[in-house]
C-alpha cells in the first residue's frame, strides 16, 4: 500500500527535478534568444513540433500502460520495448521520407536535412520509455531526476557553446539530440530491460489495449500544444513565428513542469488507490489543490510582470510578445488541471471518453485559431487558445460530474483554488506594491525586478520552513513530510559519524 511519506518525498524529488529543469530551460531560452535570430527560432519551432509528434506516440503508450497495471511481469517490460521500437521505426522511416515535401510546404529548404538527423530521437524515446515507466512505478524518482533533470541541464550547456561557435539552428537540435541519447543511457543502467526472458503474446495483448487508445489521446494532445505551431507556421512568417513559439514555449515551461512534477507521482499513486473511491478522490483533490496554490499566484505574478520576464528571458528586441504572454498565462491553471483530468480518467479506463472529448478539442483549437488570426492576428490566436483552454476544462469538469465521482465532483470546481487566490492576494499584490516602490529607487526594470524575486523567494521559503500556514493548509499538509526527508538524512549522517569516531 502506497503511504502518505513515500507520495510527498517522491513529489519531493520531483519538484527538484522540475526546479532544475524550469530555471534551466529560462537561462537557455535567455541566452539563445540573444545568439540566434527570430526566423533561426522560428524554424526550430517546426522541427520541435514534428519531433513531438513521433515523441508523443513514439512509444505507443506503452510506457503508461505499464504504468497503470497493477501487477507487472518482466515479460511485460519487454512487450512494451519491442513495441515502441518497431513504432520508432515506422515513424522514423515515415519522417525521413516525407521530410522534403515538410521543406517545401514551409518553403524552408533547411527542414528536408535538419528533420532527418532530428528524427533520431524517436529510437532513444522508444527504448527508455519502458525503463521510465518503471523507475516512476517504484517511485525511484531520485533515478529519475539524474536521468532527466541533471542531463537537460548538460544538453542546455552544450546548446549554448554550439550556438556561440556559430551552429546556427542545429545548436537546438545537436543539444536536444545529446538529451535524450543521454537520459537513455542513464534509465538504462538505474533500470536494465530484460531482454532475455523475451515476451508472450498475452503480455502483449495485456498493453495493447490502453497504449493504442492513450495514443490517439496524444494526437489530440499534440494538436493542442504543439501542432498549432504547424498551423500558425503557415499563417506568418519564421520571424512572427519565432515571437509566437518563444511565447508559448515560456508559459508552456511552469505548466508542462509543475503538471510533471504532480501526475509522475500522482498517477502510480492513484493507480494503487483505484479499488477505492475515497482514496482515489483524495489523491486528486490534494493534487490539484496543491498545484494550483502555486499555479493560480504564480499566474497572476506573470501576468503582472510579463514585460520584465520578457526583458529578461528573450531581451528588448522580443518586446512585442509581452501582450502575448499575459494572455498565455492565463492558460496555466485550467491547462494544468484539465491535464491532471486527462490522468484521472486513464487510472479509471475511461480512455474512449477521453479520446472523443480530446478531439472535440482539437477541432475546437484549429477551426478558433484561424478565426482569431484573421480578426486579431497573434493577439487574436492567443486569445483562441484561451477560449479553447476554458472549454476543455468544462468538457473534463462534465466527465467527472458523470462517470467518476458523482457524490463529490461540486468540491473540485472551485475549492481546488481557493488557497491559490489567498496566496495571490496575500502575496502577489503586496508583491507588485514592492516593485513600484524598488523601483522609484532602482530604475533599472530588470535589476528592480531581479531583486523583488530574491526577496520574494527568501521570503516564501522562510514561510514554508518556519511558519508554513503563510502559504495555506496545501502546504501545511506536506512540509511536515517533506522536511523530514532532508532530516532523516542528516540523522544518518551523523549516526555515521558517531559510529567511525567509536571505531577510532
Amino acid at each position: 500500500m502506497v503511504k502518505k511519506k513515500q507520495v510527498i518525498q517522491s513529489g519531493a524529488w520531483q519538484m527538484l527535478n522540475v526546479c532544475v529543469k524550469v530555471f534551466s530551460q529560462f537561462g537557455y531560452y535567455a541566452v539563445m534568444a540573444r545568439l540566434l535570430q527570430k526566423s533561426e527560432l522560428g524554424i526550430f519551432a517546426l522541427l520541435n513540433s514534428f519531433m513531438n509528434f513521433g515523441n508523443m506516440i513514439g512509444d505507443g503508450g506503452m510506457g503508461d500502460a505499464l504504468l497503470q497495471r497493477k501487477e507487472t511481469e518482466k515479460q511485460h517490460v519487454n512487450a512494451a520495448f519491442f513495441s515502441s521500437m518497431l513504432l520508432a521505426a515506422i515513424i522514423y522511416i515515415a519522417i525521413f521520407i516525407l521530410a522534403p515535401f515538410a521543406a517545401e510546404f514551409y518553403n524552408e529548404p533547411q527542414l528536408t536535412s535538419s528533420l532527418r538527423i532530428f528524427s533520431v530521437i524517436f529510437w532513444f524515446a522508444a527504448m527508455y520509455s519502458p525503463s521510465f515507466a518503471m523507475l516512476q512505478k517504484n517511485f525511484r524518482f531520485k533515478k529519475i531526476f539524474v536521468a532527466d533533470g541533471v542531463m537537460l541541464l548538460l544538453s542546455n550547456v552544450l546548446g549554448i557553446i554550439l550556438a556561440y561557435k556559430g551552429f546556427g539552428v542545429m545548436s537546438l537540435v545537436w543539444s536536444q539530440i545529446f538529451y535524450f541519447g543521454a537520459e537513455l543511457l542513464t534509465l538504462l543502467f538505474y533500470y536494465p530491460l530484460p531482454l532475455k526472458l523475451g515476451f508472450t503474446k498475452k503480455h502483449w495483448k495485456d498493453l495493447i489495449g490502453y497504449g493504442s487508445g492513450l495514443t490517439l489521446i496524444r494526437v489530440n494532445n499534440y494538436i493542442v500544444n504543439f501542432g498549432i505551431i504547424l498551423e500558425v507556421g503557415k499563417l506568418v512568417s519564421a520571424a512572427v513565428l519565432g515571437v509566437f513559439d518563444r511565447s508559448f514555449r515560456i508559459m508552456n515551461i511552469p505548466q508542462r513542469f509543475f503538471y510533471d512534477m504532480v501526475q509522475r507521482v500522482m498517477m502510480p499513486a492513484m493507480v494503487k488507490k483505484n479499488d477505492n473511491e475515497k482514496g482515489t478522490y483524495k489523491v486528486f483533490s490534494k493534487s490539484l489543490s496543491l498545484i494550483n496554490s502555486a499555479l493560480v499566484p504564480l499566474t497572476v505574478f506573470l501576468v503582472i510582470f510579463s514585460k520584465q520576464v520578457v526583458l529578461i528571458l528573450l531581451g528588448r528586441k522580443w518586446l512585442d510578445a509581452v501582450p502575448l504572454l499575459q494572455v498565455f498565462f492565463l492558460n496555466l491553471p485550467l491547462r494544468t488541471t484539465a491535464s491532471l483530468g486527462d490522468t484521472l480518467m486513464r487510472v479509471h479506463g475511461l480512455i474512449r471518453l477521453n479520446l472523443i472529448r480530446k478531439v472535440q478539442n482539437s477541432v475546437i483549437i484549429c477551426v478558433l485559431i484561424y478565426i482569431g488570426y484573421v480578426s486579431a492576428g497573434l493577439t487574436g490566436i492567443s486569445w483562441s487558445i484561451f477560449v479553447s483552454t476554458l472549454i476543455s476544462y468544462v468538457i473534463m469538469i462534465a466527465i467527472v460530474r458523470k462517470r467518476i465521482f458523482q457524490n463529490d465532483w461540486q468540491s473540485l470546481v472551485f475549492r481546488p483554488y481557493y488557497n491559490g487566490v489567498l496566496l495571490s492576494i496575500c502575496w502577489v499584490i503586496p508583491a507588485y506594491l514592492l516593485y513600484r516602490l524598488l523601483h522609484i529607487f532602482i530604475a533599472d526594470e530588470i535589476i528592480a525586478f531581479s531583486v523583488l524575486c530574491s526577496v520574494t523567494g527568501v521570503a516564501a521559503l522562510a514561510a514554508f520552513i518556519r511558519k508554513p500556514k503563510l502559504l495555506g493548509s496545501d502546504i501545511v499538509y506536506i512540509q511536515k513530510d517533506f522536511l523530514q526527508m532532508f532530516k532523516k538524512k542528516k540523522k544518518k549522517q551523523k549516526d555515521q559519524s558517531i559510529i567511525t569516531g567509536q571505531e577510532q
